[in-house]
């Protein structure tokens, strides 16, 4: 397994460096530019712009530019944002705590009760459990995470709702990130935007875990396990449960880059300062090397999240070896 995980991560590197070149030449076609903010600026000449671009090396073919980048990104340094007139690491480092608090806790909080809803839904087929959480999961799929983000601020922030004879109104935007903030004025902040999310991401992973447990549970080694008279509970848990994961793996694997790249829409509604916003923002300032930096992060996550789903295949199903 040693072997396979430190192959693939070599094989990861050209990979790697043929998603930073398509990337580079993309974004170089852009209009504009990464001199895009100064040209904004009228107080800019056009013998200050020509300096710019020969200071930047704007003024050498593509191809040259991209192995300057490369580089300086070999070195540690992803450049400097124009946006955020500060590093592109430290600015991507300022907000990935916050993105990290929102997706974990969303994710994690989906995962469990999306799993439990879909083992509930697969063996009480046909039921009204089933009928409700599949009437559930498809809502949660369906709908428009702008209108639901939307609706959930209204109901519990605007208007807020009673609770033991209190009137109770959540916060509808920004984090508690003050030094004097504490745990639990932190939670508050986060639990609107990680329901939105989790509902989403709930969905999706009960109706994944549904069809892996239904296709598992009519297996045979199942019906054996049941004839030697375990319970349901073992043979659910400890027959089926391991089996139905793997399918789901796949989809938490697809998840996982979603913990850097953020919640673009949520983050922007409930003024989340996460990675989400952090890249609407060097968008709608073409900050070419806080898109770079962002996008490449973004992409090595990709990478190293595919890796961790093959090693997952192996620790859940014996019969898959890694050479």
């Amino acid at each position: 397994m040693l072997s396979f995980v430190v192959r693939r991560i070599f094989q990861s590197i050209p990979l790697l460096l043929l998603i930073s070149m398509i990337l580079f030449g993309i974004i170089s076609q852009a209009p504009g530019g990464p001199l895009t903010p100064y040209l904004q600026n009228p107080h800019i000449t056009e013998a200050d712009i020509a300096r710019l671009k020969h200071n930047l090396g704007l003024d050498q073919p593509v191809p040259i530019q991209y192995l300057h980048w490369l580089w300086q990104v070999v070195r540690g340094d992803f450049g400097y944002s124009t946006s955020n007139s500060e590093s592109v690491m430290q600015a991507i480092l300022d907000r990935l705590p916050f993105t990290l608090e929102l997706m974990v806790t969303a994710i994690g909080v989906a995962l469990i009760v999306g799993v439990c809803f879909g083992i509930l839904s697969a063996i009480k087929q046909y039921s009204w459990v089933d009928f409700t959480i599949t009437t559930l999961a498809f809502f949660g799929q369906s709908m428009p995470v702008f209108w639901f983000a939307l609706m959930v601020q209204l109901a519990f922030s605007v208007n807020g709702f009673t609770c033991c004879g209190y009137h109770i109104a959540l916060p509808s935007a920004g984090h508690s990130s003050g030094e004097d903030s504490g745990f639990g004025d932190r939670i508050v902040h986060l639990i609107l935007p990680a329901a939105v999310l989790s509902v989403l991401y709930l969905a999706q992973f009960s109706r994944f875990m549904r069809s892996s447990m239904l296709e598992v549970i009519h297996s045979d080694y199942i019906r054996t396990a049941s004839a030697k008279g375990l319970t349901r509970f073992n043979v659910v848990m400890r027959h089926a449960f391991r089996n139905a994961l793997i399918p789901l793996v796949t989809i938490i694997a697809l998840t996982i880059p979603d913990l850097v790249g953020g919640a673009i829409v949520t983050e922007r509604i409930f003024a989340w300062g996460g990675m989400g916003s952090l890249f609407i923002d060097a968008l709608g300032q073409f900050d070419f090397a806080l898109l770079m930096g962002f996008m490449c992060l973004s992409a090595v996550f990709v990478v190293l999240s595919n890796l961790a789903a093959d090693v997952c295949y192996a620790w859940l199903d014996p019969r898959v070896k890694y050479t």
